[in-house]
């Protein structure tokens, strides 16, 4: 049997949960090739291919929420791609289609397209394949187009091939078992070995990573780790190791989807400059704008990554790119900008000069969602740019640096303008700490998300079919439900479905607490004023439901 018949197989026997991931949608790469000087095609009327799409639970629920935007996923298992079309058909979507097809016989007469996602495919796909994936990207995205590969990496990954291979010797006498059964013995054997180390105490210590990796793959679902660690493709490399792989493609490197990786000299600069040590050519690098911009600029991150890679012990990445046409606008000024500048004293009367114009202009573009709990802000040493933080979280609403700039004024009122400027450079600083972070969303398409509005809010058919599709029909275990952030939703319910059906059409508090009676609580026998006090919590509940999983819109 070779290795495409044995992923099939595997596919077939373990099954596998579709689902949406949040960093692969057009909104999520625009707003990242934004940030670092690329303008890549409008998020909301994008053409996206997906490659190794299984069920294609990460673009149906994108398909769902942006409908003037186009998705293509193309898939090699037959039986994945029938059922995912059952899927799209039961929902009558008409903006996304699965394909089933080999990678490699994709040519340039498959399309054009504003973006190419492949999340979990690389590292899992033999030699032929991965040049097939890259040169796919090549072909076929546009100029100015965004893809984006994720991959196993080295050095992180050299732990979890030590678990991969015990799980393949606990097998290599066991030809005849199942793959489930193997994944079955694997992870016994894995539990057996890794309490045997807990017994010694000096063993805990020296084999503590390993003794982690054991733990992770043992809770982990059969299913992932016999997608995993025991399909047979595995293949992890170094970070740099990947970026010449797309430098054969003529294709360049941008950034992480996490920006942590890409962007360490505005979390740790001492860090930073001791790496970036390392490099012989690195230049202008820490200081100066020579090595910031165009290919220059990405070969020198490709070496501070590298190391970084090494200092954290990367074992996952999912790596933003571009064409080598678009390279020459990459700019990782982001890095240097608000360095330096504090409030220590509000009568100081100069303010640290810095080349922050560019940054704060790319910044004003943007719309944010703050993500940290409020406890989080008495960490914050700027008691204005606090106060304005506060203000923000209180309506929970998308907000743009304009507003956030509105607020500020209004608490400098009898302030200098250094004193304001001084405010104003911190709170960009700190907007674009927590951007890195990943504790502020930010998107350059706008994503709407309506707050529910009594006698005006209503559930569109779009979302009702989508729900009923994946609670009781054609999706119900074969994929999760994403938000309109392609966050995935693993508790949609039966409760879910019946409050969206009670408001397909927009209703009062009154008639829709007098229909949940009705329909929740049988006969109305009993004591009425339960029934009210639990209709009102019921309601409650469901409304914010509603919110959270961006069902709404308001007519």
């Amino acid at each position: 049997m070779s290795k495409d018949d044995q992923q099939q197989e595997i596919y077939r026997e373990l099954g596998y949960t579709s689902q949406p991931f949040p960093y692969t949608t057009p909104t999520y790469l625009e707003a990242h090739a934004r940030l670092l000087g690329l303008t890549p095609p409008p998020a909301k009327t994008a053409r996206v291919l997906e490659l190794g799409s299984t069920f294609g639970g990460n673009i149906i629920s994108q398909a769902v929420y942006h409908p003037e935007a186009t998705f293509t996923g193309v898939e090699l298992s037959t039986s994945q791609v029938e059922q995912g079309q059952a899927i799209i058909a039961e929902m009558g979507l008409n903006n996304v289609q699965l394909v089933q097809k080999d990678i490699l016989d994709i040519d340039a007469d498959f399309g054009q397209f504003d973006y190419i996602i492949a999340h979990g495919t690389y590292s899992w796909v033999n030699d032929d394949v991965k040049d097939a994936m890259l040169r796919v990207i090549s072909e076929n995205l546009v100029d100015n187009g965004i893809a984006y590969v994720s991959y196993n990496t080295y050095p992180g990954w050299h732990t979890m091939e030590e678990v991969r291979q015990l799980m393949l010797f606990a097998n290599k006498s066991r030809p005849e078992l199942s793959h489930g059964d193997k994944v079955k013995r694997g992870k016994y054997v894995a539990s057996v070995v890794g309490a045997q180390i807990l017994n010694y105490d000096d063993l805990q210590k020296k084999n503590a990573k390993f003794l982690n990796a054991l733990r992770q793959t043992v809770q982990k679902h059969d299913y992932y780790v016999g997608h995993d660690h025991l399909e047979p493709n595995n293949d992890p490399v170094y970070f740099h190791q990947f970026v010449d792989h797309l430098a054969e493609h003529g294709l360049s490197y941008v950034c992480d989807a996490d920006l942590t990786l890409s962007m360490v000299k505005r979390l740790d600069i001492v860090l930073a400059e001791k790496l970036v040590s390392l490099n012989p050519v690195a230049g202008e690098l820490m200081n100066g704008s020579v090595c910031q911009i165009g290919a220059d600029g990405v070969a020198n991150q490709v070496v501070l990554e590298q190391y970084v890679d090494f200092v954290l012990d990367t074992q996952f990445r999912k790596s933003i790119i571009c064409k080598n046409s678009a390279v020459e606008s990459v700019n990782y000024a982001i890095s240097d900008t608000f360095n330096g500048i504090s409030i220590d004293d509000e009568t100081s009367s100069t303010v640290t000069p810095t080349d922050n114009d560019l940054v704060k202009a790319v910044m004003d573009e943007f719309y944010y969602d703050i993500l940290f709990e409020e406890e989080f802000l008495g960490s914050f040493e700027d008691q204005v740019v606090k106060s304005v933080f506060h203000a923000l979280m209180q309506g929970h609403q998308t907000f743009t640096m304009a507003e956030a700039m509105a607020l500020l004024k209004a608490d400098m009122k009898s302030k200098s303008q250094t004193v304001e400027a001084m405010h104003e450079e911190n709170l960009y600083q700190m907007v674009l700490d927590h951007m890195i972070r990943g504790g502020i969303r930010f998107a350059f398409t706008k994503v709407e998300k309506p707050k529910y509005v009594d006698n005006k809010s209503y559930v569109p058919e779009r979302f009702v079919t989508f729900v009923k599709s994946v609670v009781n029909g054609a999706a119900k275990g074969f994929m999760y439900p994403g938000t309109p952030y392609n966050e995935a939703i693993g508790d949609v319910t039966e409760e879910d479905l019946s409050f969206m059906t009670l408001l397909k059409e927009s209703k009062t508090k009154t008639e829709l607490k007098k229909e949940i009676i009705a329909t929740a609580f049988g006969d109305g026998s009993g004591n009425p004023k339960n029934y009210e006090a639990m209709a009102e919590e019921y309601y409650k509940a469901l409304v914010n439901r509603m919110e959270l999983f961006g069902f709404l819109e308001n007519k």
